[in-house]
């Protein structure tokens, strides 16, 4: 069964980045989309598989050792708060009117595509090849959902503040932070974070790569954010 899963993961992005690239003359494609932008993303989910079990070094089970051995007492749901930074990010970066590639409602629209399409492929993954966790506490190990979620936020960080290095960086540190805590929460394997990260990179870059930018609210929608709520402004 799992290898009838990560076939289909292989299909998925196949077919994603050559339907990408097969339109790459209409005006859904950016030009400046390329293969390379997706050798980070891939080689962590190569990698993901590799590592499986004992297999690569480091593997799986010597980073369930060195846990073991060294964080056994660790436990904190930090991770269950933390993966929400880069969105919250996203919104505070547009009060502050920081600029962007994309209006807000494009934002909002990537933002949704993007975790819609990463989390889908995580649950197919997830509920198919029923992979324990390596505390015992369930079948659904295979792939880190934490993880996808943290890089694909971290990734939309990155393909709308692409010109500042500190906003995009800031991201990827908290999405690791949080792909660090589910191993050391003894939750999932090695191998999981790294396939949930390369999946949430990949579909947002898909996303970003075939979003027809129909939709533009321009100054018309302003994120608000106070000490005590955040929303958005609609100026008619």
């Amino acid at each position: 069964m799992i290898f009838k899963s990560i076939s289909l993961l292989i299909l998925i992005c196949y077919f994603g980045l050559t339907s990408s690239f097969a339109q790459s003359d209409s005006i859904f494609i950016h030009k400046s989309t390329s293969y390379k932008t997706y050798l980070i993303p891939a080689s962590l989910v190569a990698y993901g598989l590799i590592c499986w079990g004992d297999n690569g070094l480091p593997s799986s089970k010597q980073i369930y050792n060195y846990r073991q051995e060294h964080y056994n007492n660790f436990n904190t749901s930090i991770d269950d708060y933390l993966v929400f930074a880069p969105s919250v990010a996203l919104i505070a970066l547009d009060a502050c009117k920081i600029k962007s590639k994309s209006d807000i409602l494009n934002q909002g629209l990537l933002t949704a595509k993007s975790i819609a399409i990463s989390l889908g492929i995580i649950n197919i993954l997830k509920y198919s090849t029923q992979v324990p966790r390596p505390d015992g506490s369930a079948n659904n190990s295979f792939a880190s959902g934490h993880s996808a979620a943290a890089f694909t936020l971290a990734e939309v960080l990155h393909q709308e503040f692409n010109d500042k290095p500190w906003i995009y960086v800031s991201g990827y540190a908290v999405a690791t932070s949080i792909a660090g805590m589910r191993i050391l929460n003894n939750k999932h394997w090695f191998s999981d974070v790294l396939v949930g990260a390369g999946i949430g990179m990949v579909a947002t870059k898909l996303i970003y790569a075939t979003h027809a930018y129909k939709w533009k609210m321009g100054e018309k929608v302003t994120p608000i954010v106070h000490s005590n709520q955040m929303g958005f402004l609609y100026t008619f």
